[in-house]
């Protein structure tokens, strides 16, 4: 192989795979408004339409098999249609599972391991890395009947799952125990308003400094115009010296221009009354104390809440 060919198969690979419902939609929003920036930096973020059919169709050749070395380089030629690249980016909930098949079983993504394996083979010689996103599990199941999406397989998880059991401690198991040693960040979708600028940054590996674009995308929906625009002025004059600097002021903005009732989420399923809905958040707590503490986990965490 060649010098360029060592240099393509070590690029480094992110790959963000979901959950639904957890900002996927927005982490590509931010890609695409990033992309010239990341470009100049060497990191590509090409369009989904792209990566997806170039990965849907080795897949589909390989036919269960593991891509060879040089399928792997074409592979990443096909995404990046002749750019040269020191990081790639791609995005989509879909890897981790179709949303039927999230709720196919007892637990929540229960395929997600099996799902993903073959994926990140496609760039088993690039430094890969892969990230998701985790959401209270009753304003999942809640917004995935809502989306009317899956209906079918929404309904029977809602008539034979018993909610208390659902943990996503064990949806990460199943991806760590398929993927042991490929790095990991999780963050919680709740989180999102406060850390978001730097979730973007560790999905493109950038430094802490490092500038963006679209740092407010997770705030729109929750505060009102004026009082993103004041926001954004105050951060201009005051710039916060800590994430827990940024933190304060973005909750105190929030405390007087949020949207009322935006942060609510309502949860409305068949069985599932308020006793229920407090277990399941509960147990949602508990998992993302145990997964935060994991060592072979990245978690974004508020400031305020890093041990």
């Amino acid at each position: 192989m060649t010098e360029t060919d060592q240099t393509a198969a070590r690029r480094r690979v992110h790959l963000h795979i979901g959950v639904h419902f957890a900002g996927t939609t927005r982490i590509v929003e931010g890609l695409r408004q990033n992309s010239q920036g990341f470009a100049e930096r060497g990191i590509r973020t090409p369009p989904a339409r792209l990566y997806r059919q170039a990965m849907t169709g080795l897949l589909e050749r390989l036919d269960g098999l593991p891509p060879i070395e040089t399928e792997e380089i074409e592979l990443l030629d096909d995404i990046l249609q002749g750019n040269t690249a020191k990081a790639v980016i791609m995005a989509d909930a879909n890897w981790a599972s179709p949303l039927a098949e999230a709720l196919h079983s007892d637990r929540l993504y229960p395929d997600i391991g099996t799902r993903v394996a073959p994926i990140a083979e496609l760039f088993e010689s690039s430094d890969l890395r892969l990230s998701m996103a985790l959401r209270n599990p009753a304003a999942f199941v809640q917004s995935a009947q809502d989306s009317g999406k899956a209906r079918g397989a929404t309904n029977a998880f809602l008539r034979n799952v018993q909610p208390e059991t659902l943990r996503w401690c064990d949806t990460v198991d199943a991806l760590r125990s398929a993927l042991p040693n490929v790095p990991l960040t999780l963050w919680c979708e709740e989180d999102t308003p406060l850390i978001w600028p730097r979730v973007m940054r560790q999905i493109a590996g950038l430094p802490k400094d490092a500038t963006l674009r679209g740092g407010f995308a997770a705030l729109r929906d929750l505060i009102q115009p004026e009082g993103l625009k004041r926001l954004q002025v105050f951060l201009a004059g005051h710039p916060p010296e800590t994430d827990a600097q940024y933190e304060r002021t973005v909750l105190a903005f929030l405390d007087k221009y949020g949207k009322e009732d935006a942060l609510d989420e309502p949860c409305d399923l068949p069985g599932w009354d308020a006793n229920v809905i407090e277990t399941v958040t509960q147990h949602y707590e508990d998992d993302i104390a145990v997964l935060s503490a994991r060592d072979d986990i990245t978690f974004i965490a508020p400031a305020s809440m890093a041990g």
